[in-house]
């Protein structure tokens, strides 16, 4: 994934030279076969291209749709679950103080009760 601010020519030539190079050879294969060695046979006509092409846009496009959707709700429960552990985390650190705790019960004490039971949840 590119993350950074600029696009330049370099950088699509970088990530692209190999696709394109095998791209025009393989064109080039297919150019000279069917004009040199007269393989006729070669030849596809644009009515299956164009008609698989667009079945294959339409199934594409779908699928992007449910992946989008898929991700958005793992988005949502994961937000949930975030809010949720914030809150627990919330509430140990509320309900879990020193007075409720014993005597001899220190404050450090009472903390590492909070982050062991924090930790506990977060596991």
């Amino acid at each position: 994934m590119y993350v950074k601010h600029y696009f330049n020519f370099s950088i699509i030539y970088f990530i692209s030279w190999r696709l394109i190079l095998w791209s025009l050879f393989t064109g080039l294969i297919a150019l000279l076969s069917y004009e040199y060695l007269e393989w006729k046979w070669v030849a596809v006509p644009w009515l299956p291209v164009s008609l698989i092409g667009t079945a294959v846009a339409f199934y594409v496009g779908f699928k992007n749709n449910q992946s989008y959707d898929r991700s958005w709700e793992a988005r949502k429960i994961w937000g949930g679950i975030t809010n949720t552990s914030r809150s627990f985390g919330a509430a140990s650190r509320a309900f879990i103080n020193l007075e409720d705790a014993s005597a001899t019960a220190t404050q450090e004490d009472v903390n590492a009760e909070v982050r062991t039971l924090i930790y506990r949840h977060l596991a």
